[in-house]
């Protein structure tokens, strides 16, 4: 099997994906390797990217860059010496993420600062990158990984919300402004999708109550690379999603109120603040 460390000094297109240890970003590297691409993986979990670039590797060269996204500075002080090394990015996936089903009240004003970097500092560092040589080239395509909550906030969603949504707005302005410049940038906007982001003791109750509604990674895999072929700015997974755009436009109020209803957690929260050194208990969600 040819070994990960051979991704240097080939003419193969190359292809970055964050979060490659598992879910989405797992069947994406896996389906670019199919087709021929040098991959870059990063994750924090090194033994799986590692295993996974060994896996890659029999269809095309790929490494594993173990990366903590959640620390500031991370990506600046790795991307210099990667890119140097390995040559200018055809394909950029920032698709790691983390998330916390709590009130905004209650969520850690750091697991805010943490969802940030995660989901837009990190990217946008890695787009900053990787972005002088796709201008110089005059080709690439930028593919950031967003969600179906940036349609409209749900209950419990504040700082990934906010985080993606920014991540959602940083996009259109990069096609606004590179538009001519032959690269192209894309986000996708999954919805549940059944992967260990919802592993988390927090967004159990949400996985749990979306049962049916899950999509397998593979299949936002699937879109994500079909962006290369046919680019276009957002991609909405399932496309019926696309829906509550519409419904939006008609009336903001209807809107919120469908996301809400189906977002917040099956008992109400007190109406109002317990007292000082009161027990505050958590809500949780039936199956549904």
């Amino acid at each position: 099997m040819p070994q990960s460390s051979s991704i240097s000094g080939n003419d193969a297109p190359l292809a970055i994906v964050t979060g490659a240890s598992s879910g989405i970003g797992r069947e994406t590297a896996t389906l670019l390797a199919r087709r021929g691409y040098r991959t870059i993986l990063l994750a924090r979990r090194a033994q799986r990217i590692e295993a996974l670039a060994q896996e890659l590797s029999a269809f095309a060269p790929s490494e594993a860059l173990a990366l903590d996204l959640s620390q500031p500075g991370a990506v600046e002080s790795a991307a210099p010496a990667l890119l140097a090394r390995v040559g200018p990015v055809d394909v950029l996936v920032n698709n790691a993420g983390t998330g916390q089903y709590t009130p905004f009240a209650e969520t850690p004003v750091e697991t805010e600062r943490q969802l940030m970097q995660v989901h837009y500092f990190s990217a946008a560092a890695l787009i900053r990158a990787v972005l002088p040589e796709m201008r110089r080239r005059r080709r690439g395509h930028v593919i950031n990984v967003a969600s179906i909550a940036t349609k409209m906030g749900p209950w419990g969603h504040s700082g990934y919300a906010a985080a993606k949504a920014a991540l959602v707005s940083l996009t259109q302005t990069l096609a606004a402004e590179h538009g001519r410049d032959g690269i192209h940038f894309s986000y996708v906007n999954p919805g549940i999708v059944a992967t260990e982001f919802f592993n988390d003791p927090t967004l159990a109750p949400v996985a749990q109550r979306n049962t049916r509604r899950r999509v397998a990674p593979a299949t936002v895999a699937a879109g994500v690379v079909g962006l290369i072929d046919h680019p276009r700015l957002e991609l909405c997974i399932p496309r019926h999603y696309r829906i509550l755009d519409w419904i939006n436009a008609l009336s903001p109020a209807l809107a919120h109120w469908m996301v809400a209803a189906g977002s917040r957690p099956a008992a109400p929260l007190p109406a109002d603040p317990a007292p000082m050194g009161a027990e505050v208990r958590a809500t949780s969600q039936k199956p549904g």
